[in-house]
């Protein structure tokens, strides 16, 4: 689904709303809402993973402890507006704020030769999004509604946040070493699904509440990346700054430049799923 199908879309969408809105006004009835929600899996959604080969043989020793959710994990919240445009279809708009749970790696490598290591990964982030969407009713009764919900996601630019630390030394060679990284992926606006199963169940004449089941589909891919890598190496201290410009051929331009290193090269692009299934719960409450 390309960016000018996806506009198309959102402006067919919010055309109606309005001309629903404006030509209709006296029937149609306005509500806003607020909700609180969890993503619980991450089917098909990136995770960090070993660094090492997490194994045990001859004379060397590794484990690895990888965080069991992916992208896509974590609390959220939002709210939205819409508009009951028949007895079976709502049209409206959500916004949503991930605070998403921060993705963490740590290995560790062991040898009897002497050599030893560590390394401890994260990638944190939020998102914020806007989902255009409608709801069709499946069954509707005075004091509850069961209905499915399709919407177009739209997550706006926003930044992963990748930190690596790596230590090393070798008692044998009496030798040290350590890095530590701060990196970003920058990401631009990116097009997703949005799907819901729910039920909505009467309160008052005005206020509702509903709890339903979401599945999110989107696929990040990142314009930019920038580093910073702090290596100090049998005591000499070297910094390096990296960054690189992902093209959309799926190659990038790659150069890095520090006090001892000036060159570039080409490496493949990259891209992160953030898919999620989870649970939202809230209240509407009707003009």
């Amino acid at each position: 689904m390309n960016i000018k199908t996806v506009s198309f879309l959102c402006f067919l969408l919010f055309a109606a709303l309005v001309n629903q809105a404006q030509t209709d006004a006296s029937s149609s009835t306005f509500y806003v809402k607020v909700y609180g929600g969890y993503g619980l899996i991450q089917p098909g959604s990136y995770k960090l993973v070993s660094t090492d080969n997490n194994s045990t043989s001859g004379n060397t020793n590794g484990n690895t402890s990888l965080s069991s959710q992916g992208l896509g994990a974590g609390i959220r919240f939002g709210g939205g507006i819409g508009v009951i445009a028949s007895d079976f279809l709502n049209i409206g708009a959500d916004v949503e704020y991930l605070s998403g749970t921060t993705l963490n790696s740590h290995s560790n490598y062991t040898s009897t030769t002497g050599y030893n290591s560590f390394i401890s990964t994260s990638i944190s982030y939020t998102s914020l999004s806007i989902t255009p969407h409608v709801i069709f009713k499946a069954l509707s009764k005075p004091d509850y509604l069961i209905y499915n919900k399709l919407g177009i996601l739209l997550n706006l630019p926003m930044d992963l946040n990748k930190t690596e630390y790596d230590s090393s030394f070798n008692t044998t060679v009496v030798s040290t070493y350590t890095s530590h990284t701060d990196g970003t992926y920058k990401i631009g606006l990116t097009v997703g699904l949005n799907v819901a199963l729910g039920v909505q169940v009467r309160l008052t004449d005005n206020l509702r509440a509903y709890g339903e089941i979401f599945g999110n589909y989107l696929v990040l891919s990142p314009t930019n990346y920038d580093e910073t890598n702090k290596v100090v190496s049998n005591g000499t201290p070297t910094t390096y700054d990296t960054h690189v410009t992902y093209i959309k051929s799926g190659q990038t331009q790659y150069s890095s430049t520090g006090n001892t290193t000036n060159y570039s090269t080409s490496v493949s692009g990259n891209t992160f799923n953030m898919n999620s299934l989870g649970i939202n719960i809230g209240v509407t409450y009707r003009f």
